[in-house]
């Protein structure tokens, strides 16, 4: 019957997305202050969905507008936001309005995707053995995949 057809597409559709839930590989996201715009929502989609073990790196640049440049009729140009770039979660990457400075550091608060890892890594090196984050990036899936031999 079709009902019976019904359910062994079910079961085998069910079957195949829990093959490939199991094959999908482990997954760690390198970001900085070069990372912007659809970028970090990427980025943060993956956190937001459970697809990461972890951003690693720096807050990212915080650039979640999308804007639009309006020509003049005196050759220049009216370039105005039109639309705002946000998370899975709902979370804007552009604080709009609340974006601070800290005092202290002179950073920039509010903007930005914060890493769930920090560290330092400046511009995009010649020899990524050598790169601090990658080495972090590389110990956070060695011990993801400890922690799955002993489940």
């Amino acid at each position: 019957t079709s009902m019976s057809r019904g359910k062994q597409d079910i079961d085998r559709i069910s079957d195949t997305f829990l093959r490939s839930l199991r094959a999908q590989k482990k997954i760690v996201v390198l970001v900085n202050e070069g990372t912007a715009s659809s970028a970090e929502v990427f980025a943060a989609a993956l956190r937001d969905n459970g697809r990461s073990l972890a951003l690693i790196g720096s807050k990212t640049y915080g650039k979640g507008l999308i804007q639009h440049t309006f020509p003049m009729p005196d050759g220049g140009g009216l370039r105005i936001s039109v639309a705002e770039y946000l998370t899975p979660g709902l979370k804007h990457v552009t604080n709009v309005g609340s974006a601070k400075y800290d005092a202290r550091t002179g950073e920039l608060i509010g903007g930005g995707i914060r890493p769930d890892i920090q560290c330092r890594s400046i511009g995009i090196p010649n020899d990524t053995g050598a790169d601090m984050c990658v080495g972090v990036a590389l110990d956070v899936l060695d011990v993801s995949a400890s922690i799955e031999r002993f489940e």
